[in-house]
């Protein structure tokens, strides 16, 4: 349906994951790591210390997909966004009409978003800058590191920027790119860029992306959402329906409740069940078979 989207996993319960089944939580922390980096380089050297931790763990990741779980190794975009936590929140907000009839969850969903909707355009309206709120915060913490960073003209947009170890990276602020790929892949200027820019004295704000400007976010909510009609006595229509015959769909209720959780994504399970450790394969360490079914050779 969506072919230009991509598969992402939520770094958090990928964590949660490997604390219930390799009772290490500084591996959560050393996945963190190896998913939040921009290069395969800078990946690989992370990854090769979980492999030295336990290469169990590591053979799980490995099968999870690189991927859908690391930044570096993504086909799309990601932007920032390395969690599922705005799909939670709304979960969260939908949590107590979730057992409403359907036109009442209908009307309980366009009632939240009318106010998040008048919320949000109130605050974008006295939001000044060119940049949103959030993003200016990250180019301000951007810029305090980049004050020790030494910078060369190359040519034209082009500059070398250097760290206190002597890495150099290479910027195009023309481009708006930049060899460490946090310019790429965030749209929104790294350390290096910012320290390019103030060398070549250019307004950092617009070397953002147009995705992340106040004007981008005001037209994002300028649509009303307006109330309903009255949906219990709808207004009469001329019947040209009424010599059609229509049967209900030829299908059968599934046993049981209707399931109210969300379903789990790939190499993910329920955890905290009574601290229990979930069943793995004794051949391949696999959480999702047996070893009669394990496929692994001997």
């Amino acid at each position: 349906m969506y072919p230009r989207a991509k598969n992402c996993a939520c770094l958090l319960h990928l964590q949660r994951n490997i604390v219930t089944m390799f009772k290490k939580k500084h591996l959560a922390y050393m996945v963190s790591k190896a998913a939040r980096v921009y290069r395969v380089s800078d990946f690989y050297r992370h990854f090769n210390e979980i492999k030295m931790v336990d290469i169990n763990c590591a053979d799980y990741l490995v099968r999870a997909g690189f991927k859908h779980w690391t930044r570096s190794h993504c086909h799309g975009l990601r932007y920032n966004i390395m969690t599922s936590n705005v799909a939670e929140s709304l979960n969260a907000a939908l949590a107590e009409a979730r057992g409403y009839p359907i036109v009442a969850l209908l009307d309980y969903i366009r009632s939240m978003l009318m106010r998040w909707f008048s919320g949000r355009r109130e605050a974008s309206a006295g939001c000044g800058g060119v940049v949103t709120p959030k993003v200016e915060e990250l180019i301000s913490k951007n810029f305090s590191v980049s004050t020790g960073l030494l910078v060369r003209h190359i040519n034209g947009g082009e500059f070398e920027v250097r760290g206190m170890d002597g890495h150099p990276f290479m910027v195009d602020l023309d481009k708006k790119v930049c060899s460490c790929l946090e310019f790429d892949m965030l749209l929104i200027p790294c350390e290096h860029a910012v320290a390019a820019a103030m060398h070549s004295k250019r307004r950092i704000d617009a070397l953002v992306s147009e995705k992340f400007t106040r004007n981008t976010r005001a037209a994002a909510y300028s649509m009303s959402i307006s109330p309903t009609g009255d949906y219990m006595t709808p207004a009469a229509e001329a019947d040209t329906l009424g010599a059609l015959i229509l049967a209900p769909p030829n299908t059968r209720r599934p046993p049981g409740r209707p399931k109210k959780t969300r379903i789990f994504s790939r190499g993910e399970f329920k955890s905290g069940l009574r601290g229990r450790r979930p069943r793995t394969c004794r051949r391949c360490g696999g959480t999702d078979h047996n070893r009669a079914t394990c496929k692994r050779p001997i």
